[in-house]
């Protein structure tokens, strides 16, 4: 009986480590969670690792980052760097989430110096890497903010 019980929790656990390294893909769910997750703490070399090369990264509007930006270093440069220069203290909290087969969108809570609103981010999922993103943001809430904070 011992000997069968050991077996068991044997199995069980090379069965949870095959799972663990078997590079099981994430859900386009997922992916979008790492991706704030990694916005947020800063680490760009893991934002751009969760995207792929023919990433399209478009802001609506006419703001300083606004434009269809293509590629992580082209959007790190054009937009990552331009948030806190115009908005200070730039937060986003999520509010709600909808997934729809590789669409993800996300409803979400705007802060920053000056700025308190809500926007929507739209998300493609292609192969596990996102391939597309749109922001519609408060681009009139956005732009009095900046103004403000110059």
């Amino acid at each position: 009986m011992k000997k069968i019980l050991l077996s068991i929790i044997l199995i069980n656990f090379a069965a949870l480590a095959t799972a663990e390294n078997s590079g099981q893909e994430l859900s386009p769910s997922q992916v979008v969670t790492k991706a704030y997750e990694t916005f947020s703490a800063g680490d760009m070399e893991g934002w751009s690792a969760l995207h792929s090369t023919d990433l399209t990264f478009t802001i609506l509007g006419d703001l300083p980052q606004s434009g269809s930006h293509k590629g992580t270093k082209a959007t790190i440069e054009n937009v990552f760097a331009v948030l806190p220069v115009h908005w200070p203290e730039f937060n986003l909290t999520e509010l709600n989430r909808y997934t729809v087969a590789n669409t993800v969108i996300v409803h979400l809570k705007m802060t920053a110096k000056e700025l308190e609103t809500e926007s929507l981010h739209k998300f493609e999922i292609v192969d596990g890497k996102i391939s597309s993103f749109t922001a519609f943001d408060d681009t009139q809430s956005m732009f009095i903010a900046m103004k403000k904070n110059r």
